[in-house]
């Protein structure tokens, strides 16, 4: 500010702490996104006190992720310790360490999927889906939610020149975000990479199918010690319609897992356990990949030996009985 005093000037400098609140909170804050806003937070006992405002961080998770607009989702955040902040902390971050102790699996009654999917800044489909997590059915079968029923199809919305965009480039294109959430431990994890660590086309339907993934450190009955939350998402190119989106757990075998050892894995990514660190999504994915099949061979290495030796105490016995027989 310049401050004209008789014929001199000088010039006057104005610190943020005179700049009233309201100013700070309604045009400056809100125009941050939500990395900026939590360092915000830590720069001063005022920008601390602004930037903990509920209000503006439920307004961060609404325009990131749509589906956290439904009344269900915000009911079960109002119960997280700091409600949006907290939800926006475990959802956002990856590798974002929780320092809560987890209710146990066992006591988990359902999950939340709150799933946004984007191609380029336009919304393509949002919803949330509640999965009960207690009858046998559930616990014993392979652990998938699907959002969509056979018969659904979601028209593709094309942002940008339509006439220039194959499907397989609306999958690479596509920003995907699968949160689940546990409201008996008032915890949230994103299971999905932002963007498709694989794009395939079929080579008969020419269905593309885009997979986002997230690795997770975890054990379970079978003594798993590394899962695959896999997110897949089939895109129809001549109608250019989205046919399927649907979540499952994978082992080191390339099996599904049940749904009562999902939810130890996913308490593992709850509890901030997940992806290769010090690695990118893809290269986490491609880890992931690459350590399943080094074990592939070394079961069949096994499995060669094991038939070898077979064979071995075939001919053997073979040999004594034709022996003993003369």
């Amino acid at each position: 500010m310049i401050c004209i005093s008789g014929e001199s000037e000088a010039e006057e400098t104005t610190t943020i702490a005179a700049v009233h609140s309201d100013i700070i909170q309604t045009h400056i804050l809100t125009r941050l996104d939500g990395p900026a806003l939590a360092s915000a937070a830590s720069t001063c006992s005022q920008f601390n006190s602004l930037c903990t405002n509920e209000h503006l961080w439920a307004n961060m998770c609404h325009s990131t992720w749509p589906s956290t607009n439904t009344e269900r989702v915000q009911q079960v955040i109002s119960n997280f310790p700091n409600g949006f902040r907290s939800f926006f902390a475990d959802s956002f971050s990856s590798h974002h360490q929780r320092d809560m102790t987890l209710t146990n699996h066992d006591e988990t009654l359902s999950l939340i999927s709150a799933v946004d999917i984007f191609h380029r800044e336009g919304l393509v489909f949002s919803k949330v889906v509640e999965t009960e997590t207690v009858t046998g059915w559930f616990r014993c079968s392979p652990f998938r939610v699907d959002l969509l029923d056979t018969k659904d199809v979601i028209k593709y919305p094309v942002v940008g020149d339509e006439n220039n965009v194959t499907c397989h480039d609306l999958g690479e294109e596509l920003r995907l975000s699968w949160i689940l959430i546990d409201p008996a431990s008032h915890r949230a994890v994103n299971v999905s990479s932002r963007k498709a660590v694989a794009v395939q086309r079929h080579w008969l339907s020419g269905e593309v199918k885009a997979r986002f993934t997230t690795v997770v450190y975890g054990e379970t009955a079978t003594a798993l010690e590394v899962a695959l939350c896999s997110v897949v998402v089939m895109l129809a190119e001549e109608s250019m319609e989205v046919r399927e989106v649907s979540l499952q757990v994978e082992d080191m075998d390339g099996k599904h897992v049940n749904g009562r050892d999902s939810l130890v894995i996913l308490q593992k990514a709850l509890e901030g356990g997940r992806k290769w660190k010090g690695v990118g999504e893809g290269e986490g994915y491609r880890e992931f990949v690459k350590k399943k099949k080094e074990r592939e061979e070394r079961k069949k290495r096994v499995e060669r030996r094991m038939d070898i030796m077979c064979l071995f105490v075939g001919l053997v016995s073979l040999t004594f009985v034709a022996f003993f027989a003369l």
